[in-house]
């Protein structure tokens, strides 16, 4: 879980250099471009949250049904 927690952190971390790219950036297209791509990085950092959240909800449940011995 770890792993996926600092790639989330990785892709916030693109993003918003993408986003500073962007503000510098003169040329429409490649301000464009790099908009696109720094929500392109906070869509995957959302998606591996999502999945992190879904392991630790099944992981709970499994702990919730192991026998009581």
């Amino acid at each position: 879980m770890k792993d996926m927690k600092a790639s989330a952190q990785k892709m916030r971390t693109e993003a918003d250099y993408a986003e500073r790219i962007a503000r510098s950036a003169t040329d429409p297209q490649k301000r464009e471009f790099y908009e696109h791509l720094a929500a392109h990085f906070r869509q995957l950092a959302s998606e591996i949250e999502k999945v992190m959240v879904s392991r630790s909800k099944l992981e709970q449940g499994r702990l919730s049904k192991r026998p009581s011995c």
